[in-house]
Parts: structure tokens; sequence; C-alpha cells
């Protein structure tokens, strides 16, 4: 299950290792930790093509359960009709009349709704189909946020396959820099994805930006990380 939850103030558990005036985080394997390095992040290709970003929207709850089942029934006015995702987490509750359960599916964030296209066409598609809403705009910028598909295609299969390890916080990305090392992961599920990696709840966890807001991924500690900044 995701969360929403703020941090205190100070979150970092770091070592005697400085970069930049930093400290880096104790606890995880860095490579080249001396020295700025070119990347070793393997598997990824320069020339190939950028898939359309993504926005978000935050709806009410009832809306969001069935939001990507409109989309593909739906009649819709203009050529472009986005992408949707809406991570659903399957829980049981009592049969009314109390005898058994029966399987039921909730958005594991409640009114998240992710769409994939670019900020304009988005934009023009839910003025025309769903004047209601609007996209979350980056706070930092001011302007509709928009997540790279490089980004958010490791952050969906980790919603898929372990969503416990991801935590929606409140805090701006912005508010990590200032103490922490950006780091790249080198392995892993989330490896070319860059970050801060700050201590949550007893775990060190990659802090992303998420669309100017924080989102963090647990459970990292065994991957290899180079220095990003």
């Amino acid at each position: 299950m995701t969360q929403v939850c703020s941090l205190p103030s100070s979150t970092a558990d770091v070592n005697n290792d400085m970069y930049n005036n930093k400290c880096l985080p104790k606890g995880i394997h860095v490579v080249g930790a001396d020295k700025k390095s070119a990347s070793k992040v393997g598997g990824m290709s320069i020339n190939e093509e950028p898939e359309a970003p993504w926005g978000y929207l935050f709806i009410q709850h009832f809306a969001a359960e069935k939001f990507d089942k409109i989309l593909e029934e739906g009649n819709w006015e203009g050529d472009f009709i986005p992408k949707c995702f809406i991570h659903r987490t399957i829980g049981y509750k009592r049969k009314a009349n109390g005898k058994g359960v029966v399987k039921e599916e909730k958005p594991s964030v409640s009114g998240l709704v992710f769409l994939q296209g670019e900020t304009e066409d988005l934009k023009n598609f839910l003025q025309k189909n769903f004047p209601r809403y609007h996209l979350v705009n980056n706070c930092m910028t001011g302007e509709p946020a928009s997540i790279k598909n490089s980004v958010m295609k490791p952050f969906m299969k980790v919603m898929e396959s372990e969503p416990e390890r991801v935590t929606f916080l409140r805090d701006p990305f912005v508010k990590f820099a200032r103490e922490h090392v950006k780091l790249r992961v080198l392995t892993g599920i989330m490896a070319g994805q860059e970050g801060y990696v700050v201590r949550i709840l007893r775990d060190r966890q990659l802090v992303m930006d998420f669309g100017g807001y924080a989102v963090a991924i647990s459970n990292v500690h065994n991957e290899d990380f180079e220095i990003a900044e």
C-alpha cells in the first residue's frame, strides 16, 4: 500500500565521505565516490526515441476507480485519447450477509490518475471531454507537471509488483537537495533513475523528482549507485 506523509527536517543517515561539501549516505555502495565519472548505467541508448511524458490529476475517489474504463469505452471528441495508469490494490471485505468474503480493487492512492501525452494534448483532451478536471501543477514551476516516460516505466513496474515500496511525500523534491548528494541508480529495476538516498522510517530510500514533488522508493540499499551531480 502506498502512503502519503511528510518527513521530519532531519532525515539523512550519513558517513564521513564528502562530495561538494555534502555527506554521502552510509550503508550503500557508491561507485567512484572520489571523483565524478561517466555513467555506468547499462542497457540505455542515447539514440532511443523518448516516448510521450505523463501528467496526472486527482479526481473524486469513486470516479477515479472507473476512469480508465470510461476512457476505453467512451466516444471522445478529437483524435487524441491518452493512455491511463491507475494502480489498484486488491483487498477483501466481508459480504453483507456475513457469509464469506468478496474481492475488491481500489486505487492504491485515492483519486490519483496518470495520463500519458504531451501537456498541451492532455489539457485539450480534458478541456473538451472532462472540463471539471485539471492536470496537477509542478509545485516548483506552477505549470502542469510533466513526468518523463523513462521515470514512469520503472515506477509503474514497482507499483505493479511491490507497491508497498512506494511512498508519496508532501514535500517538494528540492527540499532534499540542500544536504544530500544526488545519486544515480546503476542496478535493479530502478537503474538509471536519479535522486537522493534519505533515511525514512528506518530505511534508506531513493527520493525521486515526480512532477516537482518527492516520491520515495524503499529497499534500495543493495543497489549500486554513482554520483549524478
